[in-house]
């Protein structure tokens, strides 16, 4: 025991566990636990704007690519599997991409929420295209 405090040294030999760079693993597996959570909130409840707008198929294929690859990338970003990683970061890439296709069809009720809206589709598509360029060369280990 280092402190004293054996579920301090638990929580700290799990970090040591984490694929560095560490703080940036951990940030990527919010970003995929926010993507499978809305996935599986578009499963549960679709938006009726959106399903209007693209069809009740694609808002299926929609939610499916968020829940598979927000749940490819909770399994593999901690462990550093990243020829694994890149499969559900496409997915998450492709499941922004559909969205943002499916705001861009919807009738204009304010331009600065679509202003808005489009952004933040950017953001995290460049967001996950970041995460495919930074593991683009690597199998597993980034570090050898």
């Amino acid at each position: 025991m280092r402190n004293g405090n054996k579920a301090v040294d638990v929580l700290h030999n799990l970090w040591l566990r984490v694929q560095e760079p560490r703080r940036l693993s951990a940030i990527y597996f919010f970003v995929y636990l926010a993507v499978a959570v809305m996935g599986a909130a578009v499963v549960i409840d679709p938006p009726h704007t959106i399903q209007s707008s693209i069809g009740q198929l694609l808002v299926a294929c929609w939610a499916g690519m968020l829940v598979i690859g927000g749940g490819i990338g909770l399994s593999t970003v901690l462990q550093g599997i990243w020829w694994l990683e890149r499969a559900g970061a496409i997915l998450c890439m492709f499941a922004m991409a559909i969205y943002g296709a499916a705001i861009l069809g919807t009738p204009v009720t304010q331009i600065s929420l679509r202003v808005a809206t489009t952004c933040f589709v950017i953001f995290a598509i460049l967001a996950f295209a970041a995460r495919l360029v930074k593991t683009r060369h690597y199998a597993y280990d980034p570090e050898k």
